[in-house]
Formats: C-alpha cells, structure tokens, sequence
C-alpha cells in the first residue's frame, strides 16, 4: 500500500475510507499526530460566513489499526455549535479492513443531531481497494441514510478514486459521485484534488431540505520537517440555488 492522507475540507462529502487508507500506510511512522484546523468560507448571498475551528489527536497502534478523537466549534449562519467526532480503524483480516465513527452534538443548532457509520475496505489486488459502508446522520427533523461504494487506486506517485453515495431523506432517493486524485512527493506529502456532485441534506438554516451539490477542492499537507507539518485547503460549493461557498482551510499538525 502506498501512502495516503487526505485533509476533509468543507464539501458536504466526507467519510472513513480516507482515514482507514492513511491507517493502512506501510512503512514507519510516528505513533500518534496532534492538530489544529481553522476553516473559514464566504457566502455568496449576503449571509455571514461559516467558520469552523477544530482540534484532532489521532494514534496509530499498529498498520490499519488507529483511533481518532476530534472536537470542533462551528458558526454558520449566525448560530454556533460544538461537536465531538470519534473514528476507530482495525484490520479483520490480511485484505480486509473495518471501522466505525460517531459523532454529536450536544447544541445542534446547524449541525446534525449525531450520526454513526461503518465501513468495509477490500484489497482485492495489490494497490487496489474497494469501500464500502453505511452511515445514518439524525437532524432535528428528519434522518438522513446513506451508503458508500468506492474504488481506489494507486500507482507510482499517484492515486485516484472514484465514489458513489445513495441516500435516502424525506422519503425520497438521492445521489451524489466523487472523484479524488493526489499526487505524493517527498517523503510523507501530498497534494490533491476532489470533485462532487450531486444531491446532499443541508441545513440551509432554518430547515433541512435537499440540495443539489457541485464542489471543487485543492487540498494537501506538507511536512515541515519530522514534527510538524501544514495542512491547506481551497474549495468552493455551490449549494443548488441558495448559495455559493468559498473558502480555506489552514492547519497545524504535529507527530510525537
């Protein structure tokens, strides 16, 4: 397996199977990683901006086996939330790989209630793997069910994948697809590229309804030297017809 570490920016797409292949590097590393995260987007309709500022501990046990704790402080629209977001990774076989994650929010307000997923993620062939997985996200006032089918590859100093996320909300059936590729150099860093589109739940907020979905993001991460390195991010979100999100996410990271 090649190295891959992927920095979620604030597209509405975001899932396990990033972290699981990160979990699943071969080769040394650091045990565990410490980071900050501030992100910070402009609406194009008048509203105030969206600001999330995020702290994220991560630890590796062994070769796809880690754990992952985060707690974030969002504002959109006005209202702020906090929430606490946790991760585990494990191997179930030499090809296999499994993992859970939750997260809540005891305030809400824009953000979901809590949601809980798993995934399934198959090496079926050398640098080739398959995701799968569920995940149900509760809001206030409706639950939203989505699945995950992704196809990942990598080769030389590259990789690429391709993802498919059904969903089910308000009774109806929706669709959303995402495209990855990144690009490794150095030692540990990488820059990539992500393109979705679709159909997503959003809290638009005052109510949470679905939304047609196309976004666009750059995002990386370079080591400064064997303990730190900056995590970056550039994206922008069209949210159907209410708005356009642009935006930045700037990082800290440390290895210990």
């Amino acid at each position: 397996m090649t190295r891959l570490v992927v920095l979620s920016l604030c597209i509405g797409m975001v899932s396990a199977a990033s972290v699981m292949s990160a979990a699943s590097a071969a080769g040394p590393a650091p045990s565990g990683t410490a980071g900050m995260l501030f992100n910070h987007e402009h609406l194009n309709n008048g509203s105030p901006g969206w600001n999330e500022t995020g702290v994220r501990l991560n630890y590796t046990l062994a070769p796809r086996h880690a754990f992952e704790l985060a707690v974030a402080r969002t504002e959109r629209f006005d209202l702020r939330d906090r929430q606490l977001s946790a991760l585990y990774v494990a191997p179930l076989s030499r090809e296999l790989t499994g993992s859970l994650e939750a997260n809540a929010s005891s305030t809400h307000r824009v953000l979901a209630r809590n949601a809980f997923g798993t995934t399934l993620q198959y090496e079926f062939a050398p640098a080739w793997l398959v995701h799968g997985g569920v995940k149900t996200t509760r809001y206030d006032t409706v639950r939203v069910n989505q699945a995950l089918l992704m196809l990942e590859h990598y080769f030389s100093n590259f990789s690429w994948a391709v993802a498919w996320r059904p969903a089910h909300a308000f009774g109806t059936n929706a669709n959303s697809a995402e495209v990855r590729a990144s690009y490794y150099y150095g030692d540990k860093n990488t820059i990539g590229v992500i393109l979705a589109g679709g159909k997503e739940a959003a809290n638009i907020g005052n109510a949470v309804t679905l939304t047609d979905l196309r976004s666009a993001a750059v995002v990386g991460r370079h080591w400064l030297n064997r303990e730190w390195a900056l995590n970056y991010g550039i994206g922008s979100t069209r949210q159907g017809d209410f708005y356009v999100r642009n935006g930045m996410t700037l990082g800290v990271q440390y290895a210990f």
